[in-house]
């Protein structure tokens, strides 16, 4: 998960260079971007709280996975606003999932220690996304690279569905 939504914060702006647009573009397509994402966050989280975990996680991915799928074929400034947004959407549904899931699956016994290996692995993911990004780009190029972040957002979204209670813990 935090490698999906960490590698969304590289893949509008280089996807926007890529296209050609200007920096003042790509800033404002970002912008509107986390704007929609701010505008979500609180009632993703009350729909965590009141149907479940699951009502919220499995969607962010899903929707995250499926707008870096659509983002290389994206050619405008039309175009990329509107999966940016999406993407933004699909981020903003999951903010603070990963630290609730930890505090939901945290034993009682041992429960700082499990959230501070939980939080270390939380950070490996999103320091790993950008980099899998990069790598991917320097070997097929940016629009497979995209598409492959997208594709680990399914199977993030898949194992979301797998591992995620319907109710909350």
């Amino acid at each position: 998960m935090s490698a999906v939504r960490q590698s969304r914060q590289a893949v509008i702006p280089l996807w926007a260079e890529h296209l050609g647009l200007s920096p003042q573009v790509s800033s404002v397509i970002y912008g509107v971007s986390g704007a929609i994402d701010m505008l979500v966050f609180y009632p993703a989280g009350k729909v965590m709280d009141v149907r479940g975990r699951r009502w919220v996680t499995v969607p962010s991915m899903l929707v995250m996975g499926l707008s870096m799928l659509a983002m290389p074929l994206t050619h405008g400034v039309a175009t990329l606003t509107l999966v940016s947004c999406i993407l933004g959407f699909g981020n903003g549904i999951g903010a603070g999932m990963v630290m609730t899931l930890g505090a939901d699956f945290a034993p009682d016994l041992g429960r700082a220690q499990f959230l501070g290996i939980w939080r270390e692995m939380s950070d490996i993911g999103g320091t790993a996304g950008p980099l899998l990004l990069a790598a991917f780009t320097a070997l097929l190029g940016l629009g497979p690279a995209i598409a492959i972040s997208g594709g680990i957002g399914l199977v993030a979204a898949l194992q979301m569905w797998r591992a995620v209670p319907r109710r909350s813990v």
